[in-house]
């Protein structure tokens, strides 16, 4: 396996895809200058590059956009699962008609201590559904391959319809078992993931250890896959679910006008 270069220096790394070339401006720890930083590079990086890591080949060529992206999966996550009254997170609403009799009326003639315990508790009712809403920010729209096989790109959104993308690292996933409770051993290498039928088996999450959500980085984050989506390539896909890296050498560019035609990079 490949070892892992540390957080602070992955930045410059020759796979990553966001970002090639060392900039002088960057402050990193230590701050040494580029005479250093090329040393460094050529003396650990590239004696860390050069062992053995693994890769997954593919059986079929790659087929990239013009942005070299290849599109793995997508889902209308907020047609797909129930918005309004999700069970059981809808259940404790059930409460707020009664409360709210029992707060305004005071058939029971109980002291104001109480009928404000009353009333809170009927607020409290909609912290299951709030919460639930909010877990649907973290169900991923589309999930991208990028050329190079080490990244992802994770088009993701909210209730109101904004649209946020975010880029992981593939060798940073860790699937977890269906109930999301531990990470499965190996990162999965022997768990079924993609059925026959080309779809996902249920609903997958996986933990990244670091995810970006607008701006805000966040460790260990749990991203799910709705099993009611499409699956564009499934082989690719069950790949970089168990954290393995694809070889995106033997590829080829689409470039057909009328598949391409409403895209902003089209040339007419």
């Amino acid at each position: 396996m490949l070892r892992r270069l540390p957080r602070s220096l992955r930045l410059f790394s020759s796979n990553n895809p966001m970002k090639h070339e060392f900039e002088e401006h960057y402050q990193y720890p230590g701050n040494p200058s580029h005479e250093e930083f090329q040393q460094w590079y050529k003396n650990t990086y590239h004696q860390e590059c050069t062992q053995d890591k693994v890769v997954f080949k593919p059986k079929e060529q790659i087929e990239f956009n013009r942005e070299g992206e290849a599109i793995l999966y997508e889902c209308d996550v907020y047609r797909v699962n129930p918005i309004y009254t999700p069970f059981p997170h809808a259940v404790p609403m059930l409460w707020i008609p009664y409360g709210l009799y029992l707060y305004l009326e005071n058939p029971l003639g109980l002291l104001w201590n109480w009928q404000s315990m009353i009333l809170t508790s009927c607020i409290a009712a909609l912290y299951p559904m709030t919460e639930y809403i909010w877990s649907l920010r973290y169900h991923i729209n589309r999930l991208t391959l990028l050329r190079g096989g080490t990244t992802l790109k994770v088009e993701y959104s909210n209730l109101t319809g904004n649209r946020y993308l975010s880029w992981i690292y593939i060798d940073e996933i860790n699937l977890l078992s269906k109930d999301k409770v531990y990470k499965l051993p190996d990162k999965g290498s022997d768990y079924k993931v993609i059925g026959d039928d080309g779809n996902l088996v249920h609903n997958t999450s996986i933990q990244v250890a670091h995810f970006v959500d607008i701006g805000r980085n966040q460790e260990d984050c749990i991203l799910t896959l709705n099993k009611q989506a499409k699956v564009h390539n499934p082989e690719l896909l069950s790949a970089v679910l168990r954290a393995f890296e694809v070889e995106t050498g033997n590829f080829r560019i689409n470039t057909l006008h009328t598949e391409r035609w409403f895209e902003p990079t089209t040339n007419i």
